[in-house]
Parts: structure tokens; sequence; C-alpha cells
């Protein structure tokens, strides 16, 4: 029999490798590409390259990274089949399996970084939030904004009278919004929280200045286009207090 690396023998990795395997479906099913598609599959791949990682290492404070660093791409895929979800791509039926895998694999991996000042343990931690819901990330205001941001872009599409790059840069902008308050709530300290939580700020000033030149000379209505601008607004103020208080933690 040939010998394991150390990470092939984690349940974890394992869990890691069936979800490398359902996305492949889920991707495949999907009526169209769109940008959070392309952050599942790397999103996917850093759950298993992380983990092995921290595998292989005994220094406590460089296996928490790469354990934050897993853990943060688990959050992140969550994140991308909640966007397909917002921008009905996805059935709620065809998410739920993958969602439910990828509470399993948070759950081994928070269990992982409470115990990782001995050597590396796998044991489920449990992973409920205050609201009942799978991932902690699903309980933030700013996080239900960003889907219904998602989900406004989605229907604004067909209204928007402008190039099919700007639209592709509008859609990868509010994307990276969700999947980056996912990933940063994921992580395990205040500083690596809220560099990730002014990611998704930057983000979401990008896609108000895509959203101004998307609705140049453009037949949409107006009254639509301001309430997706006072989403913005809105996600924008959340996300600086969210930062704020990330690093007042630390």
């Amino acid at each position: 029999m040939a010998q394991l690396f150390g990470h092939e023998k984690l349940q974890v990795y394992q869990k890691g490798i069936a979800f490398a395997e359902m996305r492949k479906g889920l991707l495949q099913g999907l009526p169209r590409r769109v940008s959070a598609c392309e952050h599942l599959e790397r999103a996917t791949e850093s759950i298993l390259v992380n983990i092995a990682h921290a595998s292989s290492l005994w220094s406590s404070k460089e296996r928490i990274v790469y354990l934050g660093q897993a853990n943060g791409s688990a959050l992140e895929c969550a994140a991308c089949l909640d966007v397909f979800l917002a921008k009905e791509l996805m059935s709620v039926e065809a998410a739920s399996p993958g969602k439910s895998l990828l509470a399993e694999i948070v759950s081994i991996l928070v269990s992982m970084w409470k115990t990782t000042a001995d050597r590396v343990r796998e044991d489920h931690a449990p992973y409920r939030t205050k609201l009942g819901k799978l991932f902690s990330h699903e309980d933030l205001d700013v996080y239900q904004a960003s889907l219904l941001l998602a989900a406004w872009v989605e229907r604004m599409v067909v209204e928007f009278s402008c190039s099919a790059d700007l639209l592709a840069k509008l859609d990868k902008s509010t994307t990276s919004v969700p999947l980056n308050i996912a990933e940063g709530t994921g992580r395990f300290t205040g500083t690596d929280k809220a560099k990730f939580y002014e990611i998704a700020y930057k983000a979401t000033v990008q896609s108000a200045a895509l959203v101004d030149l998307a609705t140049l000379s453009t037949s949409a209505d107006l009254s639509r286009v301001d309430d997706g601008k006072k989403l913005l607004r809105r996600i924008a103020a959340m996300l600086t207090s969210l930062s704020k208080a990330s690093v007042r933690k630390d």
C-alpha cells in the first residue's frame, strides 16, 4: 500500500475532496457562468492546499495561519453558493448538500484551530449560529444586504444599455462584496478579518462607480437604479463599522 501524506489521512481533507467533486456538478448545472464560478473553483482548491500545509507544520503560529486560510476559503465557497441562489441561477435543493458539507468542513477546521497548541487533531465543534444558520457570516446584516445587491444586479442586467465588458466588471465587483465578507468572518484574528472587510468596502465603492457608468445613456428605471445605489451606501457604512470593530478585538 502506498504511504499516505499526513494530510491525506485527515477527515477534513477527505471532505474537501468530496466538495471538490461536488463542485464540478454544481458548476456544470448552471445556466451561465458568472464571476462566482471562478471564485468557487479557486476557493475549493485553497481549502485543500491550506489544509495540507497546516498538517505538515509543527509551529502553532504558522498552523493557525493556514487553518484560517482554509476556513476562510470554505466560507467563501458557501458565499458563492449564496450568490448563485441570490441570482436565481441555482435552486435551494441543489445548493443545500454543498453548504451542509462545507459546514462540516468548517466545524472541523474551527476545532483544529482551538486545539492547535497541541498536534493537529480532528474533532467536530458545534457550528450553529445564534440565528440557527450554518455559518456565522449569514447572521450579519451586511452579508444579507450584499446578497440583495447581487440579486439587484442580476435583475438590472437586462436594463443597462452598456457593454458586456462593463456588465462583467459590475458582476465581478458586486460578487466580491459577499465573498470577502464571508472569508473575513472565517479568519481567526481581528486584523485578518478587517483586511477582508476593507477589500469588500473597496469593491462596494468600485461597484458604485460602475453603476454610474452603466446608467449613462440607458433606459433603465432611475428609481430602481437608485435602490441599488442606496443599498451600496448602506453596505459601505456597515463594512466601515465592522472593520473598526474587528481591529479593536485584537
